[in-house]
């Protein structure tokens, strides 16, 4: 694996020699179509607390070094690594002519940190920063315009960075969540204040227990379904752990312990600086369409829109081709007209 500084540098010279190593392995797990010409580099960058974050660079078909393009962030769901729906996004963005990037969040897949499978929200801010960072030190990346989608949870962190990171200059969330609301209120909403303090009691026994020598205690993620499962996280155990979108870096474990600091944050709270233009693309029978609601309302900008995709539900949008394929050239409309609009008015 090669680390690449924070300051890297390629001269027309060396058009050729693009940065980290050609990515061997498979870079999504839903199937992409080949021959689409898209360039895949694993490349690896530093970030604050000497965590090293992995990702997938992607370049667009007929890449020209010596141009200078348009890129997107693309940011995985909590319990999600770049090989899944955050990657499947980035290679068809790359394909509408994007340069894109998937990365591993810290604490999970091939990035750094410890202990791994902590789902820590204001880490995973930090870690959109220090990938914008990444990005604008690529010559051949417009840093008037950059773009950044996120998926699920990746969508509430986007919305929590772009307030006060103005390289952000576009931004977009397919079933975007906000992990901290979802967390305190659950899924389907209801958990009533005397409940959410209950659990933050029962983490803090555990973190105790952990600070005095037991092992830090995993949970799943998407659990096996029962009855009284949300929608979402019963399609979500199918997604993630069987062979639809299943991936040895991602187990779908997080610690337990993560649960105070999901239910710490919130993607909203800065959200009145965010005046960028925003997209929110939802499925119509998303269990998460009060999510999407409660983001629209209190976007404060002019350009935002709502597109819902008629018969998707939440998990839907992250593999299935008939929503994807919908989701993808709304997205490209989308940063297309933002972005190039940046680039014209500087």
């Amino acid at each position: 694996m090669v680390l690449l500084s924070l300051v890297a540098a390629i001269s027309s010279a060396e058009a050729q020699q693009l940065p980290g190593v050609t990515a061997t392995e498979k870079v999504t797990v839903t199937l992409v179509e080949e021959g689409s010409g898209i360039t895949v580099r694993k490349v690896s960058y530093l970030r604050s607390n000497n965590i090293v974050l992995v990702g997938n660079l992607f370049l667009p078909k007929n890449f020209d070094a010596n141009a200078k393009y348009p890129a997107i962030l693309c940011v995985h769901p909590a319990g999600s690594v770049k090989e899944q729906s955050a990657g499947l996004y980035a290679h068809r963005l790359a394909e509408q002519g994007f340069v894109t990037l998937a990365f591993d969040a810290a604490y999970a897949g091939e990035s750094g940190g410890t202990p791994h499978w902590s789902e820590a929200p204001y880490e995973r801010v930090e870690d959109i920063r220090y990938s914008t960072d990444y990005l604008v030190t690529l010559p051949f990346v417009d840093e008037n315009r950059i773009g950044a989608l996120g998926l699920c949870a990746g969508g509430g962190y986007v919305i929590a960075t772009a307030p006060t990171d103005r390289r952000i200059r576009a931004v977009a969330g397919v079933s975007a969540a906000d992990i901290g609301a979802a967390n305190r209120e659950s899924w389907l909403r209801g958990r009533s204040v005397e409940e959410q303090i209950k659990i933050l009691e029962d983490v803090s026994s555990q973190r105790t227990r952990e600070a005095r020598g037991e092992e830090l205690m995993k949970v799943y993620m998407c659990p096996e379904p029962t009855a009284e499962t949300a929608p979402s996280f019963r399609e979500g155990y199918e997604y993630y752990r069987t062979k639809r979108a299943w991936h040895p870096r991602a187990d779908n474990f997080y610690l337990r312990r993560s649960q105070a600091t999901k239910m710490a944050f919130s993607a909203i709270e800065n959200i009145y600086l965010l005046t960028q233009p925003v997209l929110l693309i939802a499925g119509e029978k998303a269990d998460s369409d009060w999510q999407t609601d409660r983001f629209f309302q209190a976007l404060p900008g002019k350009d935002k829109k709502v597109f819902t995709i008629p018969g998707a539900s939440h998990i839907d949008l992250y593999d299935k081709a008939e929503y994807v394929d919908f989701a993808v050239a709304e997205l490209a409309t989308f940063f297309r007209r933002t972005l190039n609009a940046v680039s014209s008015h500087e």
